[in-house]
């Protein structure tokens, strides 16, 4: 089977909270032009197959007196209207006691920035975002090979450091750089 190169939804960074976590306790390194920071969390460690409780959830026809529902981790309540819970909706994380649950798709997740120090004009933002995104895109597979096996689980943050727009080739090779060293500090765990 050969592993589909994409960047899914569940494979970017979008947490406000986690981002905040990763740059208050993670570890950085500088590939010119990217500054890496990564966090390291133990997969086990999370709570992937906890129920939740929902308190307080309306009354659903012909259901009296519910008060209280007990639902998977990946479920979380739809409201449609007056009719009360109609259905179950799947979701990739639901936040639960102040901690995030995932799925095996947020084993490795990764966010991009681009400053606007240098860069005034987004379309020059963007243009560096694509092409950090695209050379991620390319070189993750092997650090996320590296991670199921070791049973971890990774939050990375690329930030270009640069003054001026690197071309593709560059930025490349920076990311090569970048995931070797990310391998060896997963190995050295």
């Amino acid at each position: 089977m050969t592993n589909r190169q994409t960047l899914s939804k569940r494979e970017r960074l979008k947490s406000y909270k986690r981002t905040r976590i990763l740059f208050a306790q993670g570890q950085k390194f500088k590939v010119f032009p990217l500054v890496v920071y990564f966090l390291i969390r133990d997969v086990e460690a999370e709570p992937a197959n906890k129920k939740l409780t929902v308190e307080g959830v309306e009354e659903v026809e012909g259901d009296e007196g519910l008060r209280e529902v007990s639902l998977p981790a990946n479920q979380k309540l739809v409201n449609r209207g007056r009719s009360g819970l109609k259905s179950l909706h799947q979701v990739d994380s639901v936040e639960a006691e102040g901690e995030i649950l995932t799925k095996p798709d947020g084993i490795l997740q990764m966010g991009v920035s681009v400053g606007k120090r240098h860069f005034k004009r987004a379309v020059d933002r963007n243009l560096l975002k694509r092409r950090i995104r695209e050379a991620y895109r390319k070189q993750k597979h092997e650090l996320r090979e590296t991670l199921i096996a070791s049973g971890i689980s990774m939050d990375i943050f690329f930030v270009y450091s640069n003054a001026r727009i690197s071309d593709y080739a560059e930025i490349e090779t920076a990311m090569t750089n970048g995931m070797s060293l990310l391998k060896d500090k997963i190995m050295a765990q």
